[in-house]
């Protein structure tokens, strides 16, 4: 065989195994399907390392519960004309769920008018032997509802269980109203903030800017024109989780959309911006190709694929058959709106409107009922922010069915108990749900529902509370586990990104009803020690899908595989940059600390670790509020021009009168070394060193021990540390080298 031919033999088998998917392998609880041969004409032959939990043919046999997780690894050798290729793939196989055995069926308390139904909840809230708090789908009985004043008890049955629900049904003529916060503050638009030069905020959004410029834009649109029929204009087919075969392709496309609009905010790069002129154009071409076939695809549909797989989901189809066709449908419309947003660009809104009632028209002829399963099914169910991307919608158009549509995806399994301030997200998809209460955070500021508020509020409360890593991160192999328990779960997959992602822009949506500064601590902690901490050190938009926090651990960042976290990261780089900075009636706020300009008014930069400068870069008709970190509260001070200003931390913030063009407030802070402390195993501390967690480079795989704060000294690289012959770092800078965060007492 000569070697050109040789080449080309190696070349086809390597692409054939490129282009393999066969699900998200890190959370597998269902059989997988592996293909026998691939595109371009390789046959393929599948091993597995531990059969008895997924044999050759896919099947998956979970590990008991009790058990915990299991890695398996999958190899699939490629031949091709006489030659052989491998390529080999780690699984988790996930434990079976816990046994339920109810203990308790807490009482449903509602009100109505006379003569009226009540809304009662679909689900009940229980406790269980184990400790746990869950929903559990109810059957009310059938009742007449009491025409005069009074109260009624109504049960119900609850699923696969002999327990009875009971509901208290409270009519009274003068419907109980209730009051929740009127937003105090707004935000700046991004496009009027910009990062400063010096940061690892700034370098590592160039070289996410970097990364977006070099994207090819005929690939990010290969899906859309398959599915449409339009010509793919020679483009490469998109890879991973959006690989032709996938369920989920073009959620990417959406988060890239996202991407760029966020990016041209924050960059104002004109070739961002000529970029997202022609994703747009060219999405509307899909759509109106779409619009050809009206008995194939009903009006204002667009998608990277058919409708199946909403006709699937509507009959209950299980994942990995579909795979999230709302979560795909929902990062589409976010991209565009941002698109409309932030850009300015007319052509997604016309894409938008028609598609938001696409959106009413599908779900709103199905009975409440069989949306209640849909969207409380693993995975297939998961719809991201549907709710909140139909709110805006609404607001962008005025048309009803805009929101009516947001309101078909109200999931009382997560919406009641959250309500009701009853933490029951133990075993739940964390991802899945956060965009949710999100959603019901849009609600309120277009309804000002208080039980939205509610829920979004007691969610934020409840995960913060209990649920977190040192690093604001929660949830381990995508799931929620009990609070107080975080310590247990570090693992080599705790804390996916996506999910500080979304805590984050959730926390900005309460920041603006609370104007509490306190909730910054938070904000600035994550954003600075677990989203900045999962950037790629390259220019190549890896962003890391989990973040291992088990001693000795490493980052892997997903470059190539377009999963979850790898669309998030083409936004997080900017995302942030649209809570820095905000205003009310009376004041401008600084919110983060991360050297930046707000357009004409503020400049905001660090003069040394602990010491932030601000100048006002034009006179000012309102104080300023400055956040103040936790962690200073006790060594902080603040002068302007020089002269010192008495201050009080009032609510997470210090204010200031007025300031005049040139005024140059200054804002200290000792920067000392100090333990965290864990709420969940006191034989754990972290390290900090002001802001910064300090993660520790050994490849070691027990628990170094803690060493005394006094023996850290500074290397001659800026904030770098050794104690013990170990390197120190602040978690950010710590890139492919073993690492721990958590240390032994």
């Amino acid at each position: 065989m000569s070697e050109n031919k040789k080449h080309t033999t190696q070349e086809i088998l390597q692409k054939d195994l490129e282009a393999i998917y066969i699900g998200n392998l890190g959370t597998v609880d269902a059989n997988l399907i592996f293909p026998s041969e691939g595109k371009y004409g390789s046959t393929f032959t599948w091993s597995t390392g531990e059969s008895r939990f997924i044999d050759e043919n896919g099947e998956v046999q979970r590990p008991l519960h009790g058990m915990g997780n299991r890695k398996v690894t999958l190899t699939v050798a490629a031949s091709y004309e006489g030659e052989t290729a491998m390529k080999e793939f780690v699984a988790t196989v996930l434990q079976e769920e816990k046994i339920v055995v109810v203990k308790k069926v807490r009482d449903t308390n509602v009100c109505a008018k006379p003569g009226e139904m009540a809304k009662l909840p679909s689900v009940a809230i229980v406790d269980c032997e184990d400790g746990r708090k869950m929903t559990l789908l109810v059957a009310w009985e059938v009742y007449e509802p009491l025409k005069e004043e009074g109260e009624l008890t109504v049960k119900g049955t609850i699923e696969n269980t002999d327990k009875i629900a009971v509901a208290n049904i409270c009519y009274c003529n003068e419907e109980k109203t209730e009051d929740g916060p009127e937003e105090l503050v707004k935000y700046f638009p991004i496009n009027d903030v910009k990062l400063l030069e010096g940061t690892v905020y700034y370098e590592y959004q160039q070289k996410m800017t970097e990364f977006l410029l070099a994207q090819n834009d005929d690939q990010m649109l290969y899906n859309f024109r398959v599915a449409c029929g339009l010509d793919t204009l020679g483009a490469p087919p998109m890879t991973g989780w959006d690989e032709e075969s996938c369920k989920l392709k073009g959620h990417t496309t959406g988060h890239y959309l996202s991407g760029l609009a966020v990016c041209y905010g924050a960059t104002h790069n004109e070739r961002i911006l000529n970029k997202i002129h022609y994703m747009v154009t060219e999405l509307k071409k899909c759509q109106d190709e779409f619009a050809k076939y009206p008995k194939q695809y009903h009006e204002g549909f667009l998608s990277a694929y058919s409708e199946e797989q909403f006709d699937l989901l509507e009959v209950f189809v299980k994942y990995p058959e579909i795979w999230s066709p709302y979560y795909t449908l929902e990062k589409i419309m976010s991209g565009l709106y941002d698109c409309y947003e932030i850009a300015g660009e007319e052509t997604a809104r016309e894409i938008l409107e028609p598609l938001g009632v696409w959106v009413y028209n599908r779900l709103s002829r199905l009975p409440k009922e069989t949306l209640n399963k849909m969207w409380s099914m693993y995975i297939a169910g998961e719809y991201g922010g549907m709710i909140g991307i139909m709110v805006k919608v609404y607001l962008m158009s005025g048309n009803e069915k805009h929101l009516q549509a947001a309101r078909l995806f109200d999931n009382e399994k997560l919406f009641y108990p959250m309500a009701e301030n009853c933490d029951t997200l133990e075993d739940m998809h964390a991802n899945q749900h956060i965009p949710q209460i999100m959603g019901a955070m849009e609600m309120y500021h277009a309804t000002g529902e208080v039980n939205y508020w509610k829920i979004g509020k007691n969610f934020w409360e409840i995960v913060t509370g209990g649920h977190i890593y040192c690093n604001g991160g929660f949830g381990e192999t995508e799931m929620i586990h009990r609070a107080g328990t975080t310590c247990s779960y570090l693992s080599e997959k705790s804390e996916e990104s996506c999910v500080s992602y979304n805590m984050l822009r959730l926390t900005g949506q309460i920041f603006a009803y609370t104007a509490d500064g306190t909730m910054m601590n938070y904000y600035d902690n994550t954003l600075r020690n677990h989203i900045l901490t999962s950037c790629s050190h390259e220019p190549d938009g890896g962003t890391t899908y989990f973040m291992p926090l088990n001693p000795g651990g490493c980052k892997e960042y997903s470059t190539t595989e377009n999963t979850c976290c790898h669309g998030t990261g083409m936004e997080s780089r900017y995302r942030y940059m649209e809570n820095i900075y905000a205003y009310d009636d009376n004041h401008v706020y600084v919110n983060v600390l991360v050297d930046s300009a707000l357009d004409g008014k503020l400049e905001l930069k660090t003069v040394e670790e602990g010491k932030i400068q601000l100048t006002a870069l034009s006179d000012m008709d309102k104080n300023l509020k400055l956040f103040v970190p936790e962690w200073a509260y006790d060594t902080y001070s603040v002068s302007v021009n020089g002269a010192n200003a008495r201050t009080t931390v009032e609510k997470g913030f210090v204010t200031l009168e007025a300031l005049k063009a040139g005024d140059v407030v200054v804002l200290e802070m000792a920067m000392e070394f100090r333990y965290l402390e864990n709420n969940s195993d006191n034989t754990l501390v972290n390290i900090a060193y002001g802001p910064y967690i300090l993660a520790a480079v050994s490849e070691e795989t027990d628990f170094l021990k803690a060493p005394a704060l006094c023996d850290l000294k500074a290397t001659d690289k800026k904030l770098h540390f050794e104690a013990d012959g170990v390197e120190f770092m602040p978690f950010a800078l710590v890139d492919l080298e073993p690492h721990h965060v958590y240390y032994r007492k």
